[in-house]
């Protein structure tokens, strides 16, 4: 994951203007609001520029972005000061149980099989009782019929997310634009609860 942070440390300047900006981030954090409604923390995963991060702050939500890229963070710093860690998806530093919700958007897809299954078991670890993951499937599908990877394929993804304990419990759909893609249904998104 070490080459993938330099990525986007790389596009980080450019990044919220080539992938839907603002109007993209809120409707992300609509999305992830309505799937893991509450005012309790909800942690960021590869919350990059801390656009969705700040949008869900907007609400009255207590926000934390973690991302491994420090050039995306130096952007999320600015919106959300004091509420950005830098650190690894796969080894997440809170302790067992620590959040009510996790959000993981626009990040499976970009990883192979065995990183997304630890960054699934990482988000499964630190939710409490209860608690609601958020994350985008089928990401890849946006782009065309062939998947450059399987890491975030919906049915896979609920698979992993079963055998971590964690329950379907709602989907939803983001739309938006990017400087690739216009989606006309949108991007999925899927929520799976631990169990209380």
């Amino acid at each position: 994951m070490d080459d993938l942070a330099a990525r986007y440390d790389a596009a980080a300047d450019d990044y919220d203007g080539t992938r839907g900006g603002d109007a993209r981030a809120a409707a992300v954090a609509a999305e992830v609001a309505r799937l893991a409604p509450g005012l309790g923390l909800l942690l960021d995963v590869a919350g990059g520029t801390g656009s969705v991060g700040s949008a869900l702050a907007a609400t009255g939500r207590e926000v934390l972005v973690l991302d491994a890229s420090a050039g995306m963070l130096r952007h999320a710093v600015r919106r959300l000061p004091g509420r950005v860690v830098r650190a690894d998806a796969r080894r997440l530093p809170l302790r067992d149980g620590a959040v009510p919700a996790v959000s993981v958007v626009w990040l499976l897809h970009l990883l192979p099989v065995a990183d997304a299954d630890a960054v699934l078991a990482e988000a499964a670890r630190v939710l409490r009782p209860g608690g609601v993951l958020v994350t985008t499937v089928d990401k890849d599908l946006a782009h065309g019929p062939v998947r450059r990877t399987d890491a975030d394929a919906a049915d896979r993804v609920a698979a992993v997310c079963a055998g971590l304990g964690l329950e379907a419990c709602g989907s939803g759909r983001v739309h938006g634009e990017t400087r690739w893609v216009q989606t006309g249904d949108g991007w999925r998104v899927e929520a799976f609860r631990r169990a209380p």
